[in-house]
C-alpha cells in the first residue's frame, strides 16, 4: 500500500469517528458542535468561547450562538473575566451539568468500553501514534510549501 492510500485510510478512521459523535449528538437532539462544546465544558469546568473555538477549530458565530442557546435554556452563565474584559467566562450552572451529564456520562462509558477492548498496549500506541502524526503534519505546514 502506498502512502497516499495510508493518509485516505487515517483520515477516513477520523472522519469515521468524528462522524460517531454526531450521530449520538443527533439521537441527543443536538449537533456535532453542540455536542463538543458540553464535552469542553465538562472537561474544563470554566473555559472562554476563544479556547472552545481553538480546541475544535469552530467558527466563532457558531460557538458564541450555541452558548447563547444554552444559556437561554439555563444550562451555562457567561460571565466577564476579572482578569481579561474582553473575554467571558463560560461555566455550567446545576441544571447545565445534568444536562450534560445525561448525554454525556453514557458516552463516556462507550468510549471507554472501547478504549479497554483495545488493551494497554494498542492504546498507548493509538496515543503515541496520533500525537506523533498531528506534531509532524503541524511541522511540515508550518514550514513546508
Amino acid at each position: 500500500m502506498n502512502i497516499r492510500e495510508q493518509i485516505k485510510l487515517v483520515n477516513r478512521a477520523l472522519s469515521g469517528t468524528l462522524d460517531l459523535y454526531g450521530v449520538w449528538a443527533k439521537k441527543h437532539g443536538l449537533n456535532y458542535n453542540a455536542l463538543v462544546i458540553l464535552y469542553t465544558l465538562d472537561d474544563c469546568q470554566t473555559c472562554t468561547q476563544k479556547q472552545i473555538c481553538q480546541w475544535w477549530a469552530l467558527p466563532k458565530q457558531t460557538v458564541h450562538g450555541i452558548l447563547l442557546d444554552f444559556e437561554k435554556k439555563g444550562y451555562l452563565t457567561i460571565t466577564a473575566n476579572t482578569e481579561n474584559k474582553r473575554e467571558r467566562l463560560v461555566a455550567f450552572t446545576e441544571k447545565g451539568k445534568a444536562f450534560a451529564a445525561s448525554i454525556l456520562e453514557p458516552l463516556y462509558k462507550m468510549e471507554e468500553k472501547a478504549m479497554k477492548k483495545m488493551g494497554q498496549e494498542q492504546r498507548a500506541q493509538l496515543i503515541a501514534c496520533n500525537t506523533n502524526y498531528y506534531e509532524l503534519l503541524k511541522e511540515e505546514m508550518e514550514h513546508g510549501e
